[in-house]
């Protein structure tokens, strides 16, 4: 998760990133761009690292990824508070929505059987969750997939409460559709393999000591 506030970069995944690279000896400075472009950034060398980002072969090709994970995703979906949406075993009843989700991103393989199996009326994709939210409150989709502490933050904001809560299943439960590893991973054109295990003794180090959790309480 991160966001902006007052001109500065915050957010979970933001304040872990930068504890930890500060940890491994470097200096962070975070710019905030479209996934696909900060995608081709750290590819190509324009960018030195990249988060957060789940792990697929393909990507392996372009980046390091240190041993340990930035942090772990809870996917879940999001949906107007007046909505009756139940997400049922068989995923039926869905075909007449419309789903929000972002250009780009790595959901799992979890997340792709739902959306196959729920036959949406359409799958709209942004390049951030800010404006998939705000196309959730406006009426423009129906369910929103994001990150749960992200899911959170939207929710818990002044002018959000009481107009959006979490998709359920029959029993009342917030539906988690998958648990992913998120990571901090390291460009091959300009790093090496040793600032991902540098990087990833750096969280280790943030887990011992509590901070790790301090930030991660921040947030929830």
């Amino acid at each position: 998760m991160v966001m902006v506030e007052e001109n500065i970069i915050t957010g979970l995944a933001a304040d872990l990133a930068t504890e930890g690279l500060k940890r491994a000896g470097f200096e962070p400075y975070i710019e905030i761009a479209p996934w696909s472009r900060a995608v081709y950034m750290a590819q190509h060398g324009f960018a030195d690292a990249l988060f957060y980002a789940v792990y697929n072969e393909e990507r392996k090709e372009y980046f390091h990824y240190p041993e340990t994970p930035l942090f772990t995703i809870d996917l879940v979906a999001l949906k107007r508070t007046e909505n009756s949406i139940v997400v049922t075993p068989e995923h039926q009843g869905l075909s007449h929505l419309k789903l929000g989700i972002g250009r780009g991103f790595a959901y799992g393989p979890k997340l792709q059987e739902f959306i196959d199996k729920a036959q949406f009326a359409k799958v709209e994709t942004t390049t951030s969750n800010d404006i998939n939210f705000k196309k959730l409150m406006d009426n423009r989709i129906d369910i929103l997939v994001a990150d749960k502490v992200l899911a959170h933050y939207f929710l818990k904001q002044p002018e959000n409460l009481g107009r959006a809560d979490f998709v359920r299943d029959e029993n009342g439960e917030t539906v988690i559709f998958d648990q992913l590893k998120a990571y901090l991973v390291f460009s091959r054109k300009t790093s090496a393999a040793n600032d991902a295990l540098h990087f990833s003794e750096a969280l280790e180090s943030m887990m011992t000591d509590g901070t790790y959790q301090a930030i991660i309480n921040n947030y929830q």
